[in-house]
């Protein structure tokens, strides 16, 4: 099957201050099949806005191919829009309108039958404010009403830029229930984020940019061990005991609230058995791998200390384009 959304090769310029032109997206590969909950990182700077925005026909791009639900865009976008809903950026809203006001001329003008207001409101924890004034809205209500537009349509794919903005721990959850809820219906849904612990927790897949240009991507589990760096969280009854045991043995050990952290470490196994000669038993041995070591790993923003190879390293040097 094609994937619900394919960028091959994507070029953006600008033209700098100087007169020179400027790659904003620079040979951008993406890949997003359908049924997936997808994750978009990049640094404040990297290109996924403008990635958005071009995919969408917001902006036009100077080179490469995409395409949605196998159709070129932008020239059969309008044969897709009615599947794709999307917020880029912060949309604004006028805010002498309801939110149930606000939804509803959108759903007149988007040709989408009245009764998904409702429907969406309540998906998005907005029905008990739903008479209220826009302006009356904190940042995170203007945000679910955000992506209540977008959801307006039903729609195959969704596209989120920063859907968490302004949202407390408990808004957080509770769009992560909504996106896992979206996904296991059948929904495609890419989400453009800088929450590395949210993304983490939520996404299927994930495509990491870099100064325009794709870094890695593939599956959450793949991308995280471009990252590794052999650290492993360790349980055991009396986790400052064994990292006693093990510092004396010659391990590089941080204690963590209930459990300790050894760094470094070629072969696991180890662990257990110094630990076993000690009469300690291990509880948990299991590698420690988080996106924002990937994160950091891959952009250049945290040290090297495992190996990757770039999604396109026949046409990469890190002289030209550092990560």
């Amino acid at each position: 099957m094609s994937p619900v959304l394919e960028i091959e090769g994507l070029l953006k310029t600008y033209q700098s201050v100087f007169g020179r032109p400027r790659a904003a997206i620079d040979r951008l590969d993406m890949r997003v099949e359908s049924g997936q909950i997808h994750g978009f990182l990049g640094p404040n700077g990297s290109g996924k806005s403008t990635t958005l925005k071009t995919l969408l026909g917001l902006l036009h791009a100077d080179g490469g191919h995409m395409a949605i639900f196998g159709q070129p865009v932008p020239r059969r976008q309008a044969a897709v829009a009615p599947r794709v809903g999307a917020i880029v950026e912060a949309p604004a809203f006028f805010g002498n309108f309801s939110g149930f006001k606000t939804l509803s001329l959108l759903a007149t003008a988007g040709g989408v039958p009245r009764q998904r207001v409702g429907v969406v409101l309540e998906q998005v924890g907005l029905a008990d404010r739903a008479e209220d004034l826009v302006r009356s809205y904190s940042l995170g209500m203007r945000q679910r009403l955000a992506v209540a537009s977008a959801l307006l349509k039903d729609p195959e794919l969704l596209i989120l830029d920063e859907p968490n903005n302004g949202l407390d721990p408990q808004g957080v959850r509770e769009m992560r229930d909504l996106l896992r809820a979206q996904a296991d219906r059948g929904m495609t849904v890419v989400v453009s984020s800088h929450i590395l612990a949210e993304i983490q927790q939520i996404c299927d897949s994930v495509t990491i940019i870099s100064r325009g240009r794709t870094v890695a991507a593939g599956p959450v589990a793949e991308v995280l061990a471009l990252a590794d760096q052999g650290a492993y969280r360790v349980r055991v009854e009396d986790h400052h005991r064994a990292a006693e045991i093990l510092t004396e043995a010659g391990a590089s050990v941080s204690v963590a609230g209930d459990h300790i952290i050894v760094h470094d470490l070629a072969d696991p196994s180890w662990v257990s058995q110094a630990l076993g000669v000690n009469g300690m038993w291990v509880r948990e041995l299991a590698p420690v791998a988080q996106l924002e070591d990937a994160f950091l790993t891959l952009t250049g923003g945290g040290p090297r200390r495992g190996a990757f190879r770039p999604v396109d390293d026949s046409d990469w040097t890190t002289e030209e384009h550092p990560a």
